[in-house]
């Protein structure tokens, strides 16, 4: 259950235990702290049942112990969501959970079952899972909305969150009555924060995947509810939008997509979206398909001009939208310039007016997301919502939902600021197993200096450091002839004497590399630049100010973050080359800031991790794939977790086991201690079972006695093993001799 105490920890031996377990359809095990939550690809209701959750509640919250508890219950997520309860509760001290994994590991589905196990024992011991605070309802119904905007289908996972998050329960921690060991806290509201929603997937996206899950419910609906939308959805389906696409229905999460669609309209209506202001949002994403269905031509035949060819689809655009067509066609197909004084039009290629189209719809789309998720913060917040007795500031339970490191075979500016992201979360969970490493060794009374650990300061410094890839990227977005291509020569030779910077002479000259702590990824810089300038022309811009929906009208020029710590650590930021400081709005520098505002927060909490870990690509349980599952274990960081804490001593056994292990091998046999102490037993027995053994070249013990357990430097419990099965020989040919002299003498 816990794979601290396997005797040998290493790759093949988490391996062999997480396939044993999942076979037996047990998808938790632990790692000291760290929660390893293989997907079972099935529900297992005995395993999320009220019963349990109210078993890992009283074990870890409410009931006193004198040892760990742990250790009287099998590993689950529970026992992470109960244990930051409990530390918010007794100690007052903010928690996070930090769950993570690639596509269709299960980390938004670990995030719910956490959110409602927390909302559950908040209630108190004994409790019928009260769901009644409508506070607490709103915060469990708002992760629907959440996914109907920002999840889509993909090849690896049906419910895949193509954004990060992070959710922070706040708390209202009371006083403890007496008698009490725990304090009440409340449960008064929430805040979400959202990272890096994948744009691209509103206007493309491969065969066999789907755009976002609202598009379909939406057009999944009775005709008269599209109807109550617009007119013009009468009768639509996915195929007649081409964002949309020709696809199979979707069942996911056991419900269809029109299904799906009521079940968002109640959790928008729960939120206070409902009536007109409903239907405002409804049209707005509306009006992103339509744009899809635009086509550009070339104007007269002149290819160096545009127009909209397919006059229909523009004039229901322009009804969406509330803007006269002939507007709509100068903003799409034209440029408005100013040079010393002097405005001018310059007019669009037709392909370069689709890409306009484009870049609108995914601007509307992806504001339109941070609207919502303002909206859910205001409904949700304590600040605004609680109406309890506050005691003092709130505390809060964080729970970071983020993509995983990706290595795909083209790696694009999306996978280097996810791996940027997950180095940066390495870097503290590196940190945090130190520390637990160092707690254990000082409970155990063993020195400290021997812990040795590789950290990816290295890694970080080349990517975001001065004359790092972030700093070069930013200043080729101000220069005025910046290219892709002159971004990765300048990278390559600011940093060639970078370890972490592969610049092998096979590259393409649009190629770089990386070594991230989880291996090496080739990146394609192709579209870098435009990727990271995440910016619509100023003619867009002006004319959604002209439209009759609200939402575009009011919003898409606005670039106010959700954190107020974000936009306050922007203002303060030293301006960079360039006439506007443009190279501070680029899509990097945002998320740098975003970033580093998360890190400060999680750095102040205390952290503990869950590592979601997708068993199979065949989506079947009970089956365990060998190479893609050590492949995300690394990525998770488990081995590395394992390298540290076992960098001193590889090995380790409780006193009991290694007394009941290696006893034959001692020649006398050590006295038991009357006090039920084994610490000196285990000490004498090793220290003659191992007189054997070469001595190291430091003159160091091979082995240390701690506490409860006995820790092995290298080569030490080898030793061991090998003389035990040497002693077993012997005994076995004893035996056989014994046997035969008798059976002669029979």
């Amino acid at each position: 259950e816990d794979m601290v105490d396997l005797p040998y920890l290493h790759e093949a031996a988490i391996l062999f235990n997480l396939k044993a377990r999942h076979i037996q359809g047990l998808p938790y095990t632990r790692t000291g702290d760290i929660v390893i939550a293989l997907n079972p690809y099935q529900w297992l209701d005995d395993l999320y049942s009220e019963k349990k959750q109210n078993r890992y509640s009283q074990k870890l919250v409410w009931e006193s112990h004198d040892s760990d508890p742990r250790q009287e219950i099998a590993p689950h997520v529970y026992e992470t969501s109960a244990l930051s309860y409990k530390g918010l509760a007794a100690d007052g001290q903010n928690q996070s959970i930090l769950v993570s994994g690639e596509s269709g590991a299960g980390k938004t589905e670990t995030v719910k079952i956490c959110m409602n196990h927390i909302a559950s024992v908040q209630a108190g011991p004994g409790s019928k899972h009260k769901k009644a605070n409508k506070v607490v309802q709103r915060v469990v119904e708002s992760n629907p909305l959440l996914e109907a905007f920002g999840n889509a289908k993909t090849r690896r996972n049906d419910n895949s969150s193509r954004f990060g998050k992070y959710i922070q329960l706040q708390f209202d921690r009371g006083d403890a009555s007496v008698g009490e060991r725990i304090p009440p806290c409340m449960l008064a509201g929430s805040k979400c924060d959202v990272y890096l929603l994948e744009k691209t997937r509103i206007v493309q996206h491969d065969e066999n995947e789907r755009t976002y899950h609202i598009f379909y419910q939406i057009l999944a609906a009775e005709d008269s509810d599209k109807a109550a939308i617009w007119s013009g959805l009468r009768g639509k389906r996915n195929q007649d939008f081409k964002y949309v696409g020709k696809c199979a229905p979707l069942n996911y999460d056991g419900h269809t997509d029109d299904q799906h669609y009521y079940n968002t309209v109640k959790s928008l209506e729960l939120i206070d979206i409902k009536d007109e202001k409903l239907m405002t949002l409804m049209r707005a994403i509306t009006v992103v398909m339509q744009l899809g269905n635009i086509n550009t031509g070339p104007l007269h035949g002149d290819y160096d001009k545009s127009t909209v060819t397919n006059r229909n689809e523009l004039d229901d655009l322009s009804e969406l939208i509330g803007i006269p067509s002939n507007d709509m066609i100068h903003a799409l197909t034209e440029r408005t310039m100013t040079t010393r004084g002097e405005v001018f039009k310059v007019p669009l290629k037709p392909d370069q007016a689709k890409d306009s189209c484009d870049a609108f719809a995914k601007e509307i789309y992806s504001k339109l997301f941070l609207w919502l998720v303002r909206e859910i913060n205001d409904a949700t917040c304590a600040e605004k919502n609680y109406s309890g007795q506050r005691q003092a500031d709130f505390t809060t339970i964080g729970l970071l939902d983020i993509f995983g490191f990706e290595s795909f075979p083209v790696n694009g500016f999306e996978q280097l600021c996810i791996n940027y992201a997950n180095e940066k979360l390495q870097q503290k969970f590196t940190r945090d197993i130190f520390q637990t490493v160092q707690e254990e060794y000082k409970f155990e009374g063993i020195r400290l200096d021997d812990i040795m650990y590789d950290n990816n300061t290295d890694v970080l410094d080349l990517i975001e450091g001065r004359g790092g890839l972030l700093a070069i990227l930013n200043e080729e977005c101000v220069r005025p002839k910046g290219s892709d291509r002159e971004f990765v020569y300048k990278a390559k030779d600011t940093n060639k004497n970078s370890a972490c910077l592969i610049n092998d002479k096979l590259l393409g000259p649009m190629d770089f590399g990386i070594h991230h702590y989880a291996g090496k990824v080739v990146y394609f810089a192709d579209g870098f630049l435009v990727r990271n300038q995440d910016a619509i022309a100023a003619d867009l811009k002006e004319i959604a100010k002209k439209s009759s929906n609200d939402i575009i009208a009011n919003h898409l020029d606005n670039d106010k973050s959700l954190n107020e710590e974000n936009d306050t650590a922007a203002r303060n930021m030293p301006p960079r080359r360039g006439k506007s400081g443009i190279s501070n709005d680029t899509l990097w520098s945002k998320f740098k800031t975003q970033l580093n505002s998360l890190m400060k927060s999680l750095n102040e909490t205390q952290s503990r991790y869950i590592r979601c870990i997708k068993p199979n690509t065949l989506k079947k349980p009970f089956i365990l794939q060998h190479m893609t599952t050590v492949e995300q274990l690394r990525c998770a960081g488990v081995v590395a977790a394992v390298t540290i804490s076992r960098s001193a001593f590889p090995n380790r056994l409780d006193h009991r086991a290694c007394l009941e292990r290696f006893k034959l091998l001692s020649k006398k046999k050590a006295k038991k201690s009357s006090k039920g102490d084994t610490k000196d037993e285990v000490t004498k027995m090793l220290e003659r079972a191992l007189r054997g053994m070469p001595s190291s070249d430091d003159g160091r013990e091979p082995f240390v006695v701690g506490k409860t357990r006995v820790y092995f430097r290298a080569g030490a419990l080898e030793f061991l093993e090998s003389e035990r099965m040497k002693g077993w020989d012997k005994w076995a040919i004893d035996i056989q001799r014994v046997t035969r002299g008798w059976l002669v003498r029979k």
